[in-house]
């Protein structure tokens, strides 16, 4: 597989959706070893990434920001997303800066996203209520900010 080929490549697969730096260096890695009978190049897969990137087709400040707010809109919390933009290999120090850039209540979205999901009363016995909770977490809210939220 040549750099043209390559390029096309990561063309093709970065009009279809957003793409970061990582992820894309992965796909093009496997698919460079499904084309050329298990050898990788990698300098040219990272001289192609750079050649997207400053045709600004590749940005991983853009992917972030994008999927910040589909993961917010979702109704997840700030772990959860971290956690996700970790997994997608994006830098923690850029998701940070990202983070700075966000104006939600996380409070307020963590009592939304309760309040959609199980009703607007707050749950009486212990059972329920610790249901809940755990729902929070695995949502991504903070640990301290489900307790507040339960013991208004």
């Amino acid at each position: 597989m040549n750099e043209s080929d390559l390029y096309q490549y990561g063309l093709f697969m970065l009009s279809r959706r957003d793409y970061g730096k990582a992820e894309l260096f992965t796909r093009m890695k496997r698919r460079m070893y499904e084309k050329n009978e298990g050898i990788i190049d990698e300098p040219l897969i990272e001289k192609v990434l750079e050649r997207l990137s400053e045709q600004h087709f590749l940005d991983d400040e853009r992917v972030v920001a994008l999927m910040m707010q589909g993961y917010i809109r979702k109704g997840y919390g700030p772990l959860r997303i971290k956690q996700e933009m970790r997994q997608k290999g994006f830098a923690d120090t850029l998701v940070e800066k990202k983070f700075a850039d966000v104006d939600v209540d996380w409070f307020e979205k963590a009592a939304y996203v309760r309040s959609r999901k199980f009703g607007e009363s707050l749950p009486q016995d212990f059972k329920e209520k610790s249901k809940q909770i755990r729902y929070l977490q695995y949502r991504g809210f903070y640990g301290d900010m489900n307790y507040e939220l339960f013991s208004r």
